[in-house]
């Protein structure tokens, strides 16, 4: 996830997405970390969802100094609904949502350990619950056998997410949902 916190990170995005495109494109555009890494300036690095590599080396279990390593990167660590990662205990991969919960209770410590801010994000791919018809219409045509078929991937109250996120408790879930994300906006300078 990048965020463009200044006018210089506005325009080092515009410059990765066009390298994404027409330099590192196989498929969909890509971008080599290092790329991402000279073109940083200006720019917040969020870890982003179960694709990305923080919460894999945590669900992988990979070494604690390996999975630092690469938190480190990041400006902020993510974490998301637990019906975000529902598709997991289907395949069978984590047993239920308990341990869906100790991933994000995993990540929440790698960012303390880090001192670096953990920010609950709804991932949503659609504005409200009844939405998902739509975007199920559309995965079905492009071929996914596995769309969520409306469990979740909405836009979430405030309310909603301090009651997600409420099993790290009341203090703890308050500072994910909401102090931490107003950090990260506080760090965004207005740029139009």
């Amino acid at each position: 996830i990048l965020l463009a916190k200044n006018q210089a990170g506005l325009k080092n995005i515009y410059k990765l997405v066009s390298y994404s495109h027409l330099d590192y494109f196989y498929r969909k555009p890509r971008l080599p970390k290092s790329v991402i890494q000279a073109h940083r300036d200006g720019i917040i690095i969020g870890s982003a969802c179960e694709a990305g590599e923080v919460f894999r080396s945590v669900l992988n279990g990979l070494p604690q100094e390996e999975t630092e390593r690469i938190a480190d990167f990041y400006d902020y660590l993510e974490i998301q609904p637990i019906i975000n990662n529902q598709f997991l205990i289907d395949q069978g991969r984590i047993a239920d949502k308990e341990g869906l919960r100790d991933l994000n209770r995993k990540i929440v410590e790698l960012a303390d350990r880090l001192g670096k801010p953990v920010v609950a994000t709804t991932d949503a791919h659609y504005d409200k619950p009844e939405s998902a018809i739509y975007r199920n219409i559309l995965m079905a045509g492009q071929g996914y056998k596995d769309a969520e078929n409306g469990q979740g991937l909405y836009m979430r109250t405030t309310d909603e997410m301090l009651e997600e996120f409420s099993y790290l408790g009341e203090e703890r879930a308050r500072q994910v949902v909401i102090d931490n994300t107003n950090k990260i906006a506080d760090m965004v300078e207005e740029i139009f």
